[in-house]
């Protein structure tokens, strides 16, 4: 039997799993961990001892709480946790501060925390699917962000410090709010190179003249 110590890499699926065996605090050393189609409804509390995780994968698992010692991974830079039952992440998750990528599609998160302002290194963020109605202002302050989908929301309006994301390359809107305006403020991004949108989305004048071999908008 190999020593958990030496353990680095943990994929489990189809086991039936309801939640994370306390044996898992043994793999001190422990750099991904993988759990897919299981029926775990919680991430607890002993995920925070897994200090060393680079990237931590709870897809299709019918997840419904995340722990806040999630914040305690230092050194986690991909979180998937898509298609779950989340209604909300954690505060906590603000200080991932090595996060890079974070997958969130299809759940039924509402909001996300002001925290997520403080992921100064987070390049991708897929929160499409779910039932998003605002994003907080904090959200300006994504500096690495360089791909956004926010598809499929209830999203009315974004905030004026979208203007913010000057590394943005790629947004997706389509089917974000009936009702959706995207503000002028997003005209500064000068990186932003598509913006996938549909026919009810209002944009502004600013982006419809920038249009050229450089910046696109697909109309879905």
């Amino acid at each position: 039997m190999a020593n958990p110590e030496d353990v680095q890499r943990l994929k489990i699926s189809n086991k039936d799993m309801r939640t994370l065996p306390d044996e898992i605090v043994e793999m001190k050393n422990l750099r991904e961990l993988i759990l897919f189609r299981d029926h775990i409804d919680t991430i607890p509390a002993i995920i925070g001892k897994l200090t060393q995780l680079t990237k931590l994968s709870v897809s299709s698992c019918r997840l419904q709480r995340i722990d806040d010692a999630l914040g305690r991974l230092c050194n986690l830079q991909v979180l998937h946790l898509q298609n779950n039952s989340l209604t909300e992440i954690p505060f906590t998750i603000g200080e991932l501060s090595s996060l890079k990528e974070c997958w969130l599609y299809n759940n039924y998160i509402d909001s996300l925390p002001t925290s997520i302002g403080k992921l100064d290194k987070l390049q991708i963020l897929f929160a499409n699917g779910n039932s998003l109605k605002t994003l907080p202002a904090s959200f300006g302050n994504l500096s690495s962000l360089r791909f956004l989908y926010l598809g499929r929301n209830d999203l009315i309006s974004l905030p004026r410090e979208m203007g913010n994301l000057k590394s943005l390359v790629e947004l997706d809107l389509t089917n974000a709010g009936a009702v959706l305006q995207i503000p002028e403020s997003i005209c500064a991004i000068h990186n932003l190179e598509t913006l996938y949108i549909d026919p009810t989305i209002v944009i502004p004048y600013c982006l419809e003249s920038r249009i050229s071999s450089h910046f696109k908008i697909v109309v879905k």
